[in-house]
């Protein structure tokens, strides 16, 4: 009887593997998404050959005399230093000068990227031969843009909206309130300001997770971004859908609106995982694994919708949030350095008390980096765990000798049915 499972822990924070042990007369059942292959780089360059909806980008950006890049920040698990280089040959061959072409972190109301992280995300040689920036939503370095059609009122960061070629490179995730990441999501709100950004998430409604198409005449979320994509002349976009080991095995070129389409129809079927009617009913323990979007402490609430397909179960869910940050500078009203003083200023945080058990209906979060007091704060009801093993050891307490373990390796990403 199997009672191990090996999944991969802390996108961007090494990408190891992480071993779960349970009692040996447990069965533990993995849930895999149906998954893809990696791309090559033959077929990396096919994908910049053969564009949706558009013109190849060395034709979108002939004689361009600027062009800005738009990418994701560390929330994301996009690796975006492997298809800058294949971007890069594009730009070279449409003519826009070295010189002229920026980068631009588009990180909404998150924190901004350290240099280190801009390493990690576009590569040493990037970041030494170009400039990178963080948006930051509250500058007054903005482009105001008017009003769009349901009264959301345009900025935009003026590196990105004064640049005569613009571009997204992201990632497409299953995201609650526009179906799928990506596309101009970069945009609004990645590189918004204050005032976009709050009628954006305020106003219009959203588009549930892993929901492609609209289904209402009123303009929703993902409709406002591609409003606003229009507006400013966005020109093309770049998205990846990644693996369960966040290898590329998608990447869709092209029209921010049909390359984004034909991407989630494909991050759809490649995240797709089929949850047998026995084990939704009859497992004992269901046990999350966050990853890939396991790197801050904002990013949880997108694996535990998991949690809703299984009946009668205790539920842990492994999410190290290994930069532990849990900054939105929208919702928690303030700037990252006010934050970060916040947090040095704080009184010591009161000592652990011992771990329980709490009740089946009750999420029991490990989590290595995930602050004490940011943890309670946006899960008061939860329960947090610095020690894996003894968090399991408490479940053997508590469930039947002989439980039933349904593991979801990689739950940040995956879409149950």
């Amino acid at each position: 009887m199997k009672n191990t499972a090996i999944v991969r822990s802390g996108a961007w924070y090494g990408d190891n593997e992480l071993t779960l042990n349970f009692p040996t007369d447990w069965h533990v059942e993995m849930l895999t998404p149906k998954d893809a292959p990696a791309l090559t780089n033959a077929q990396i360059e096919k994908a910049f050959a053969e564009t949706i909806g558009t013109q190849r980008i060395s034709e979108l950006a002939r004689d361009k005399k600027s062009a800005t890049i738009i990418v994701d920040d560390m929330s994301r698990p996009t690796p975006a230093y492997q298809v800058i280089p294949f971007l890069l040959r594009e730009l070279n061959t449409a003519g826009v000068p070295k010189s002229e072409i920026r980068f631009v972190v588009g990180v909404g109301g998150h924190r901004p990227i350290s240099d280190e992280e801009m390493v990690k995300k576009l590569g040493a040689d990037i970041v030494a031969e170009y400039e990178v920036t963080n948006h930051d939503f509250l500058s007054r370095d903005l482009r105001a843009l008017g009003n769009l059609e349901n009264g959301t009122p345009l900025y935009i960061n003026r590196t990105v909206a004064d640049a005569d070629f613009k571009m997204c490179l992201g990632g497409l995730y299953p995201h609650s309130s526009v179906g799928f990441s990506g596309g101009a999501k970069l945009i609004v709100p990645g590189t918004a300001g204050f005032s976009t950004m709050y009628y954006f998430h305020k106003f219009p409604p959203g588009r549930g997770p892993a929901v492609i198409e609209g289904e209402s005449d009123e303009p929703d979320r993902r409709d406002t971004i591609e409003m606003a994509a229009a507006v400013l002349g966005l020109d093309a976009i770049a998205n990846v859908v990644l693996n369960s080991r966040r290898e590329i095995c998608g990447l869709f070129v092209g029209d921010f609106v049909k390359a984004h389409r034909k991407g989630s129809h494909f991050a759809l079927d490649t995240y797709r995982t089929k949850i047998p009617e026995t084990t939704r009913t009859q497992s004992d323990l269901v046990v999350i694994n966050c990853y890939p979007l396991d790197a801050d402490a904002i990013q949880l609430d997108k694996a535990l919708a998991a949690f809703s397909y299984f009946e009668n179960a205790y539920t842990i869910a492994l999410y190290p949030a290994t930069d532990g940050s849990c900054f939105h500078g929208l919702f928690d009203r303030l700037d990252y350095p006010k934050y970060v003083r916040q947090k040095i200023e704080r009184l010591p945080t009161q000592p652990t008390p011992e771990p329980k058990l709490g009740r089946q209906s009750q999420l029991h979060v490990w989590s290595e980096h995930f602050d004490r007091d940011d943890f309670y704060k946006e899960y008061p009801s939860s329960l947090l765990f610095r020690d894996l093993e003894q968090l399991i050891r408490l479940m053997t307490d508590k469930l039947p000798s002989n439980a039933k373990v349904a593991i979801l390796p990689a739950a940040g990403i995956q879409v149950l049915q």
